[in-house]
């Protein structure tokens, strides 16, 4: 992580992404719920088309909360690759799906709200390994693969339009300008976290939905990052009945 710095905002990275307001607001919370201690953590899933820039929001947005030398990556063969993965990585961050298997979609589900596996320990006959998890994902795809009714209740699901050529830029012109704003990016983030923390035991909701934590937690953080009460939990019913949608 950079040195964070004092001073900036959030809206610094909103230059990088091509979303709109609805959008915006479902990244923000992802990104405030990642850097949190524990779980529960939704899962935050980008579809669009070529050409709209979804692997290099994905990379920018892996980097404010888990950098890494590779910061997407291919999805995992079974389910002791996904959790080995997961004791060595903060974030899980997958690129371009085609297809999320029935064991995928179910792991990545224990990933967000707890769960275990249990294998045999290499090189025994009876001895048993226990991993055990609970972490952010992302994942990009060009299909809305993430159709399963209780992967869908962890997502947070994001459609980026394409990007007109006359506004494309190149990578390392934007790698390069995120990197001279990202301590002050990063400075924002753990405002709201700060922010979070202090108004958490004062913060409630008329009624609780799928994800309850994670929605109080950024609801607590809506006046550091300068939004209205009520402007996530508006953003994220109207994401809730998408992914009903999605699932019939």
């Amino acid at each position: 992580f950079p040195a964070p710095k004092k001073g900036g905002s959030i809206n610094l990275l909103r230059d990088f992404l091509n979303v709109d307001e609805i959008t915006w607001r479902l990244i923000v919370a992802w990104l405030v719920s990642s850097l949190r201690p524990r779980g529960p953590y939704p899962l935050l899933a980008l579809f669009a088309e070529q050409g709209s820039g979804k692997s290099t929001a994905g990379r920018l947005l892996r980097t404010l909360v888990d950098p890494n030398s590779a910061p997407l990556r291919s999805e995992h063969r079974d389910p002791r690759d996904l959790m080995i993965g997961a004791n060595n990585s903060w974030c899980l961050a997958y690129d371009n799906l085609s297809f999320i298997p029935a064991w995928l979609s179910d792991a990545l589900c224990r990933l967000s709200t707890g769960g275990g596996f249990a294998t045999r320990e290499l090189y025994t006959d009876q001895d048993e390994i226990i991993f055990d998890a609970m972490r952010p994902v992302m994942l990009t795809s060009i299909e809305d693969v993430a159709t399963r009714s209780d992967l869908l209740d962890r997502c947070l699901i994001v459609w980026l339009p394409a990007i007109p050529e006359e506004c494309r830029r190149r990578e390392e012109e934007i790698v390069t300008a995120f990197e001279m704003v990202q301590p002050l990016i990063f400075g924002a983030l753990l405002d709201a976290l700060s922010g979070a923390q202090r108004e958490l035991p004062h913060t409630q909701l008329d009624r609780l939905p799928r994800m309850a934590d994670f929605a109080i937690w950024v609801t607590a953080a809506e006046g550091t990052l300068g939004w209205q009460r009520g402007d996530f939990m508006a953003a994220y019913k109207g994401n809730r009945d998408s992914a009903n949608d999605l699932a019939i």
